[in-house]
């Protein structure tokens, strides 16, 4: 071996300065762990030595890899976060562990030894100076056990974060944030939060759920609270969020009916809020940087000129939820105010909050890939940066597992030098990361997935994601049922349209793209039969269930859209028949969605699905099957054996009256099947 070698084996212990230093504790456990996956034999005794040393010839959280003597490897930073960063450069660029190994389940390449050759690794040189995580809408996370542990989940969390360059991290929301925060500093992270929960403070209806959220009336409260979380976490490495929405993601004049609420007297209250929390942090932990979300309706206070904060905050602006830089659509209200060309009288430095996943109930994406491109993203980021929005950056990355793709790039921009990417760069550098074999068939398959979505506004990045059809089956079959007029809550995609022209408007959206959701189905399906067993599985839960989500729900709600319509239209009982087998086939359709997820390729993953509380699949699932019923109700006897009778036992017993019937009546789903194979031709 030459003096600029070092042979790591399974003989290589890594070791740190001070265990009692947790960021360098969990930077050797990784390290470590990773050196015995890929070695496999023993080779001479030697270390690699992990420690804080105030003296590195290095900036900010730079290391330095130094080979200290034939069988010594020093890894050496001014920062603990500056160690671990060279203990993981040591896994990814030595070992070749992938950044997103735990998401993607990829296999390392096995070695006897591995010879270390280069020292000269480094940090890249970002641009973006906060670069983080917002583990947001993580209703998957929370609801799953992997080696049947959260917290072992929560920490190839933060690992991951860490292995894509994040020094900041939002750990998931509301009482799951304030749960992870210290596990997550521990890992060397730094701590934001979540615009709803300014300073990180426990939400006051929890502490106070007798008593109305309102700060006129109870300030001395909020304010207990406010600087109880300052004392919990100063002294650590925090970014307090300051300002004042309300009791969860809403504004706080909805819960605050105490007074008839104008801009002014809105702003007035928002004003001195964030003067308070401001001075608080300065008297209890100065010298924390502090940013202020202009989210939502702040936003267009902001535009008004009411906005007078202190000048020392860090702005941060948030995309439409769908990638776009305009203001976010709230219900009926959809200005699209432009987000780059704001002016900036205060030379604050400004930064954001961007969305590659996204929970609104509506049209977004919370199990599925993005509806606007990876190269879309690419742009628009870029953008942001060439208006000065990039001092922070908090990424949503919901339950990161289905947005790989997004977060892999998003990473990539934070560096100095990074340019607007094409799909074609971006999806060949990924298809080719990640997959082994007929690479350039994958990245077509890609590509096909954004040529299919449903635009379902005027603008062309108004395109919907996977919660858009369960959203809208459970309203169309919430309003037929009860016989209402209008849809709820659909105002933004129907307009003022009665139920009927309403569900025929979005009928017309869906129907033109149900084809090709169908052959990209067939397509994936066809192409994972030729796939080795590692690539079909990547590709099942990375393209396949985001496509599934896409089809099967856009059918589901044709489905459900047409037995309305042909149910509007009947005269007599048997003119449900038809709207009874629709109804079924929905609800069989939607139910491969939910079979799909707990029969995944990799097991693993097959019970990740199960707390989907928003999509809410099986929900969906549950109301088509109730439509199935309510539509035989309407059309079949009372005692159910009509159909059955008429159209299923042969003509002889069906005459035969004597005991009126031999055995129970059958099955909603049993029925379906034989009526639509008597039926097949008559419908």
């Amino acid at each position: 071996m030459s003096n600029k070698e070092f042979t790591i084996s399974q003989g290589t212990k890594v070791d740190a300065q001070d265990f009692r230093n947790t960021v360098l504790k969990y930077a050797c456990e990784i390290l470590q762990r990773d050196i015995n996956r890929v070695t496999t034999e023993k080779d001479a005794d030697n270390t690699i030595y992990l420690t804080v040393d105030p003296q590195a010839p290095v900036d900010g959280d730079d290391f330095q890899i130094t080979l200290a003597s034939p069988d010594k490897v020093t890894v050496s930073a001014k920062t603990s976060l500056g160690v671990m960063y060279g203990a993981l450069a040591i896994s990814r660029d030595v070992l070749k562990i992938d950044d997103f190994w735990y998401w993607m389940d990829t296999v390392p390449t096995i070695q006897k030894t591995i010879q270390m050759t280069n020292f000269d690794m480094h940090i890249p040189d970002y641009q973006t100076e906060y670069r983080g995580w917002f583990v947001n809408d993580e209703l998957l996370i929370r609801g799953w056990k992997d080696h049947d542990s959260q917290r072992y989940i929560w920490q190839r969390v933060f690992e991951t974060a860490l292995r894509v360059g994040c020094n900041v991290i939002v750990p998931g929301t509301d009482v799951q944030s304030q749960i992870n925060r210290n596990p997550a500093k521990e890992f060397g992270l730094m701590i934001a939060q979540h615009h709803a929960e300014p300073l990180g403070a426990k939400m006051f209806a929890r502490e106070y759920p007798e008593l109305e959220a309102s700060f006129l009336k109870y300030p001395d409260l909020f304010r207990k609270l406010w600087r109880d979380a300052i004392n919990e976490q100063k002294g650590t490495p925090t970014i307090y969020s300051l300002g004042f929405r309300g009791q969860g993601d809403k504004p706080f004049w909805e819960d605050d009916t105490s007074r008839t609420w104008d801009d002014k007297a809105i702003a007035d209250v928002v004003n001195g809020v964030i003067k308070e929390q401001y001075d608080m942090i300065k008297e209890l932990d100065p010298g924390a940087p502090m940013a202020l979300n202009v989210y939502g309706e702040l936003a267009g206070l902001y535009k008004k000129g009411l906005v007078d904060v202190p000048d020392d905050l860090i702005e941060i602006w948030a995309d439409s939820g769908y990638g776009k830089m305009v203001s976010r659509r709230q219900g009926l209200d959809n200005p699209r105010s432009p987000l780059l060309d704001i002016p900036n009288p205060h030379h604050r430095k400004r930064g954001l909050y961007y969305h590659v996943a996204f929970h609104d109930l509506q049209a977004s994406n919370f199990l599925g890939l993005l509806s606007n491109s990876p190269e879309f993203v690419s742009s628009e980021l870029m953008k942001a940066r060439s208006k000065g929005l990039d001092t922070l950056e908090l990424v949503n990355t919901g339950n990161i597992k289905p947005h790989v793709l997004y977060l892999r790039e998003v990473a990539k921009t934070w560096v100095k030098g990074y340019t607007a990417r094409s799909n074609d760069e971006i999806l060949d550098d990924y298809v080719n990361n990640y997959y082994s074999e007929h690479q350039k068939e994958i990245v077509s398959l890609y590509e096909d997935y954004w040529k299919s979505v449903v635009q379902y506004g005027t603008h062309s990045d108004e395109t919907a994601g996977d919660e858009l059809s369960p959203f809208l089956i459970r309203r169309i079959i919430k309003t037929w049922l009860g016989g209402k007029d209008k849809l709820s809550d659909a105002g933004w995609i129907v307009g003022d349209d009665s139920l009927a022209d309403g569900v025929k408007k979005i009928d017309g959206m869906i129907t033109p793209k149900l084809p090709g959701w169908e052959e990209l189905v067939l397509n994936l399906k066809k192409l994972m039969l030729n796939l080795n067993q590692q690539d079909a599985k990547t590709l099942y839960g990375d393209l396949y269930l985001s496509t599934l989500y896409q089809a099967d729900g856009l059918k589901a709600l044709h489905l459900v859209i047409q037995a309305y319509e042909l149910s509007m239209a009947a005269k007599k009982d048997d003119d449900y028949l038809k709207p009874f087998l629709l109804a079924d086939e929905a609800y069989h359709t939607m139910d491969e969605i939910n079979f799909a997820q707990s029969h995944h390729k990799s097991t693993k993953w097959y019970d990740f699905y199960k707390n989907d509380g928003y999509d809410d699949m099986p929900l969906t699932a549950i109301k088509l099957r109730f439509l199935r019923h309510y539509l035989r109700t309407l059309g079949d006897t009372a005692d159910e054996d009509d159909w059955e009778r008429r159209f299923i036992k042969a003509p002889g017993e069906a005459r035969v009256m004597t005991l009126w019937t031999t055995a129970r009546e059958l099955s909603d789903d049993d029925l379906a099947k034989k009526l639509r194979e008597r039926l097949i031709d008559k419908l």
